[in-house]
């Protein structure tokens, strides 16, 4: 059964953006992807410690990877559009399974968001690799629209058995 209220309203419009980030990241179009993203957004994969817990600090710990600012998801596009990024050439096809999207906060200016998710990605020469996670997001609301603040990737799998970027996460 649906939500009712005015929370029905945010949970539904969450939905459709992390939806849309999804169908993106599939479709490679890895530009219009970055237009989600505000310039002084951070994207964070904490690694796991030796106690099986997720690293809280990511000035201070070990992380999968920690970009802060658009400008250096940009160059991790770049990288992987021109084919300059290992993990990404060759470069797989991906689908993201996006489900249990809650939203976790609704202020005046952001929205907290939560999803779990599954990325199945495939290439000939690696063949096929599944990684399960959970999504933390701060939406910003800007202009009547998302924009991503902060988004926050929780892998399940802390032993990883190949590579991974971005778009395969």
């Amino acid at each position: 059964m649906a939500e009712a209220g005015p929370m029905a309203g945010v949970q539904e419009s969450v939905q459709a953006f992390l939806y849309r980030e999804a169908r993106l990241l599939d479709a490679q179009k890895w530009y219009e992807w970055l237009d989600l993203y505000c310039d002084d957004a951070v994207f964070w994969v904490p690694a796991v410690t030796m106690a099986g817990a997720h690293t809280s600090d990511p000035e201070s710990s070990l992380n999968f990877i920690y970009i802060v600012g658009r400008t250096g998801l940009e160059a991790r596009v770049f990288r992987v559009a021109s084919g300059g990024s290992l993990a990404s050439n060759p470069l797989p096809r991906t689908r993201h399974l996006v489900t249990t999207v809650m939203v976790d906060g609704d202020g005046p200016n952001e929205v907290r968001a939560f999803a779990n998710v599954q990325v199945a990605a495939f290439c000939e020469a690696r063949g096929q690799q599944i990684l399960n996670s959970s999504y933390e997001y701060v939406l910003r609301k800007n202009n009547d629209r998302f924009q991503i603040a902060q988004k926050k990737i929780l892998l399940l799998e802390y032993v990883i058995d190949g590579y991974f970027d971005f778009f395969t996460i």
